[in-house]
């Protein structure tokens, strides 16, 4: 009988399966063929949009008692330039949080995110320290909104594997924050992101808290492709044996004209995103 000894990046593609809950089959003990960071600046510069409008349907499920609460959603982003960005989302529904939204700024990858409460009338700023923090009863915090910011993070590819659902081959990528005080704000000792080789996709994170525990698993699943850009109609976020968010896009707009208003702070504080 033959032992097979896998060599030090199939152990740790072997590793990175058993503890993220991926199906690793066949296991790849394939090595990168691109640097870390190259790979995550290719995907923004490749799937980035000048605009993007989303109308989203939000499902929050407790794992446990399995009650959902469901919630409508307008989504805005824009693009003005490299490492910039922008972007404004609301509740329109249930009633008890209509109006409720987040606007956030990423300028030369420094954040600024604040958040409109109806009730008081008022913009809240989010700390640097409440970015850890989950968003309205979701299962993402303030930092998952900001997407991925490449000036605040390094990333490492660690091999290759099978995509999810024979997708074709994805890196493994792991992505550290630079400090430990970026750390200590968005609760993440790191995260494993699996991005299509092909595509510059990214089918799965896996987010580690900040002892190194396993936190929660997102999802991208549904994936259209619109002109050159590829984007989920899904996403899943796990928190695992505590609560599940589903986000479906019902609409998307890409690259369409979108009024520099609404990307503004009195946007949210005249209550012009209310019907």
């Amino acid at each position: 009988m033959e032992f097979f000894m896998p060599s030090l990046s199939a152990s740790l593609i072997l590793s990175f399966c058993l503890t993220s809950g991926f199906l690793c089959a066949p296991l790849q003990a394939a090595k990168c063929d691109k640097e870390g960071n190259a790979i995550m600046k290719e995907q923004d510069k490749r799937q980035s949009a000048k605009t993007e409008e989303e109308k989203q349907k939000i499902v929050i499920q407790d794992v446990k008692s399995k009650k959902k609460e469901e919630r409508d959603l307008v989504r805005f982003g824009i693009k003005p330039k490299e490492n910039d960005s922008r972007s404004v989302l609301y509740f329109n529904s249930p009633a008890t949080i209509k109006g409720a939204g987040l606007l956030s700024w990423k300028e030369q990858g420094e954040e600024n995110q604040w958040l409109y409460i109806p009730e008081i009338k008022k913009l809240q700023r989010i700390a640097s320290g409440s970015r850890k923090e989950y968003f309205m009863g979701t299962d993402f915090t303030y930092a998952d909104l900001e997407g991925e910011n490449l000036k605040k993070n390094n990333y490492t590819c660690q091999g290759e594997m099978a995509c999810p659902n024979k997708q074709g081959q994805c890196y493994i990528i792991e992505a550290k924050p630079i400090n430990e005080s970026e750390s200590r704000n968005i609760g993440y000792s790191k995260r494993m992101l699996l991005v299509n080789k092909d595509k510059l996709i990214t089918h799965k994170i896996v987010f580690f808290d900040l002892k190194g525990a396993k936190l929660k698993t997102a999802e991208y699943v549904q994936w259209e492709q619109i002109g050159k850009l590829w984007r989920p109609n899904l996403a899943i976020m796990d928190r695992h044996g505590v609560q599940k968010t589903f986000i479906k896009v019902n609409s998307r707009k890409l690259n369409k004209p979108i009024d520099d208003l609404v990307f503004e702070k009195r946007f949210l504080e005249k209550e012009m995103h209310i019907k």
